[in-house]
């Protein structure tokens, strides 16, 4: 099977810069019914020529093998075979759009128990760390407007790594001037003194004066315990305060200090988060779960 995805004469078909003008666009402004990847056809088992079924370093092999066999029937149809089974695949992605294409439920009022709930049961689910990333992430938002905080907020992506981008942190929170006035760590597992000490080499050598790191954590390891105490009372002497929170006791208690209408904006806020995040599957489960407490 080839593949046309290279360099090509003027106005003749391309299939990846297709892809890049055309339906990466429509995807991200569509729920991202087809994905997340701002340059798919960019992927490793598409940079060649010619795809075969029994290809090395290829993801989910039974699955390309699936997907090899279907374009490799119609590579062998005629036009008409060929029309229907792209009428057939664009039926199925309106389908999966009807299925994402929701509002979430709406909750006027919300007790910080009710609320506390809700944080738990969402983040129960192993999710890669996007679940704790999210709601770390809209919470430092309603902090930042609530207490009038920071002037943004910015987020990285769960796959994108901090080192890369030169970012301190998972989330950085700016002043005015822009300058980093909180970076955070998330983490949806133990926190340990490597997780540590790698964050603090990163606050280092990430460009900013960054004086305050805070890991959002469940716990910390507890064979790491004292180790980790000593590094951060280290960082202290060179400037750099660090601290650990749960992140559904932080959102809890900080939230009982503002009014309690931004306990629903809190709840929306995740949900804004979560549709840029695209991903179909946690924005269901946050629909039920606010449902479930709004009967």
């Amino acid at each position: 099977m080839y593949l046309q995805s290279g360099s090509s004469t003027a106005g003749a078909w391309n299939a990846r810069s297709f892809c890049d003008a055309v339906i990466v666009p429509w995807v991200s402004e569509n729920q991202n019914v087809l994905g997340t990847s701002a340059e798919p056809y960019a992927s490793k088992p598409l940079r060649r020529a010619r795809l075969e079924r029994e290809m090395p370093n290829v993801r989910d092999k039974k699955d390309w093998k699936l997907l090899f066999d279907f374009f490799d029937s119609l590579e062998k149809s005629n036009p008409q075979k060929l029309e229907q089974a792209m009428r057939g695949c664009l039926r199925a992605v309106a389908r999966r759009l009807a299925a994402q294409s929701f509002k979430y439920e709406i909750l006027l009022r919300i007790s910080l128990p009710d609320l506390r709930e809700i944080l738990w049961e969402f983040l129960a689910d192993s999710s890669g760390g996007l679940r704790p990333l999210v709601v770390a992430t809209a919470l430092m938002r309603i902090f930042g407007e609530g207490f009038s905080l920071f002037s943004r907020v910015e987020s990285q992506g769960i796959n994108e790594a901090d080192a890369a981008s030169g970012a301190p942190g998972d989330i950085m929170c700016h002043a005015e001037d822009g300058k980093i006035l909180l970076a955070i760590e998330v983490k949806d597992r133990e926190l340990t003194l490597t997780d540590t000490d790698a964050s603090i080499r990163k606050s280092r050598q990430s460009g900013d004066s960054l004086s305050n790191l805070l890991f959002a954590a469940p716990r910390i390891r507890q064979h790491d315990r004292e180790s980790i105490e000593t590094s951060i009372q280290s960082a202290w002497a060179t400037g750099l305060n660090i601290y650990h929170v749960d992140i559904v006791d932080f959102a809890t208690h900080g939230l009982v200090l503002l009014d309690e209408s931004w306990r629903p904006k809190f709840l929306r806020e995740i949900g804004r988060e979560l549709d840029t995040r695209g991903d179909p599957v946690h924005r269901r489960s946050w629909n039920e779960i606010l449902k479930n407490f709004a009967i």
